[in-house]
C-alpha cells in the first residue's frame, strides 16, 4: 500500500475514510492489512486479547490507564508490533499468517487526541484459539 496522508482519503468521517480503505466495524480483516495500513497512512491498528475490555472501554482511556506498561504487558497492542514480536520469537510466524491469516474482529474506528495531534485508530479483538478453524477456507482478502 502506497503511503498517503489521511486528510486525502475519500470520506466525511472517521468510518467513511475507513471504509474506503477496506476497513469496516463489524467486518473481520487481516491483522496484515491493518498493519499496512496503519503505516500508509499513519494510523494506529490496536488489537485486543480481552474481548470484555475491547467492547466496554475506550482506547484513549485504555492508554491512559496503562500508561506505565510496557506494550507487550498490556491487554492491547498495536498490529504491527504483535507481528515483529510474533516473527522475532516464531521466524516461521509471516509464513503462517500467509497460510493462515489471523483475521482481526474491528470493534471500533475512531481517533484519539495526544497533545495538539489527533490519531485516527482501528480498535479490533484478537481472534481466541477457539476461533481457528484451520480446516476452514480464509475469510477476507489480502493482495499482496
Amino acid at each position: 500500500m502506497k503511503k498517503q496522508s489521511w486528510n486525502d482519503i475519500a470520506g466525511e468521517s472517521v468510518a467513511e475514510k475507513m471504509q474506503a480503505l477496506g476497513v469496516t466495524v463489524g467486518q473481520k480483516s487481516d491483522i496484515r492489512k491493518l498493519g499496512e495500513i496503519a503505516d500508509a497512512c499513519g494510523i494506529e491498528a490496536v488489537v485486543y486479547f480481552e474481548k470484555d475490555l475491547a467492547e466496554t472501554s475506550t482506547y484513549e482511556d485504555d492508554l491512559k490507564n496503562f500508561a506505565g506498561a510496557d506494550e507487550f504487558c498490556r491487554p492491547f497492542v498495536l498490529a504491527n508490533s504483535f507481528i515483529a514480536f510474533a516473527s522475532e520469537n516464531d521466524p516461521s510466524f509471516p509464513s503462517r499468517l500467509k497460510e493462515f491469516p489471523m483475521m482481526i474482529q474491528v470493534i471500533e474506528v475512531g481517533e484519539r487526541t495526544e497533545g495538539s495531534h489527533v490519531i485516527p485508530y482501528i480498535k479490533g479483538l484478537m481472534p481466541f484459539l477457539d476461533d481457528f478453524d484451520v480446516d476452514a477456507e480464509p475469510e477476507g482478502t489480502f493482495i499482496e
